[in-house]
């Protein structure tokens, strides 16, 4: 989850001066740290046992809500969850996290980004991951692809893919499919939280065996809870 949030901060759209077309893709990135929690999110996730559907659980990510109440779970298997239920995930699901300014750099390889393609008005980028950062996953294995209007400029679309199933957690959970496309539309002004994004992701992990599918949507920018509001 915090490696999909990451992703996520790449949804925050940055709007400013006109630059060199070979800066376009750090000028767009300036702001993606501040960005990383704005982002609130709908998340499905589906529980197999086997081929059959054991347990499927809606469940809202806000970052505007403090700590205890940031994850939110509407619904399970298509009713609202007992008391009982909702105590026992949410126990599990709402744990303080430090909140850290990690420099953009340790994840995102600028230096090392290159054009896939280049329109007049726009420009993708293939971007890797730093392999100096001790990832959960073999970063080898992932494709970032970032897509850039060059009006503004401003960020276009965002994409994650993986080149092939992949283990963690000590072996026990396979990767075996990761799919984010999130566009985002282009505000009238230059400020970043008229941006609209829309899209969905989506990643099949295997544990032990069994598979449990994630999928996102509704994405919308908050304002976070400040610290000392806790």
């Amino acid at each position: 989850m915090r490696w999909f949030c990451l992703f996520l901060t790449l949804a925050a759209g940055a709007f400013s001066a006109p630059a060199d077309e070979t800066g376009l893709l750090r000028q767009v990135a300036r702001r993606w740290l501040a960005e990383r929690d704005h982002w609130a999110f709908t998340q499905v996730v589906r529980e197999y046992a086997g081929p059959a559907l054991k347990r499927e659980r809606l469940e809202r990510y806000d970052p505007s809500m403090r700590d205890v109440s940031r994850w939110q779970l509407l619904a399970i298997d298509g009713r609202r969850p007992t008391p009982q239920e909702w105590a026992e995930w949410t126990r599990h699901k709402n744990k303080p996290h430090p909140r850290r300014a990690t420099p953009l750099a340790d994840y995102f390889d600028f230096a090392h980004a290159r054009i896939a393609s280049e329109t007049p008005q726009a420009v993708r980028y293939d971007l890797p991951l730093r392999n100096n950062v001790e990832w959960l996953f073999p970063i080898d294995k992932v494709e970032l692809v970032v897509t850039v209007n060059k009006a503004g400029p401003a960020l276009e679309q965002v994409q994650a893919r993986i080149s092939e199933p992949f283990r963690v957690a000590l072996g026990l959970r396979r990767v075996v499919d990761i799919d984010l496309d999130v566009q985002m539309e282009a505000p009238a002004s230059a400020d970043p939280a008229a941006a609209r994004p829309s899209g969905a992701g989506h990643a099949i992990v295997a544990k032990l065996g069994d598979r449990v599918e994630y999928f996102w949507k509704d994405f919308k920018r908050v304002t976070p809870r400040a610290e000392e509001e806790e």
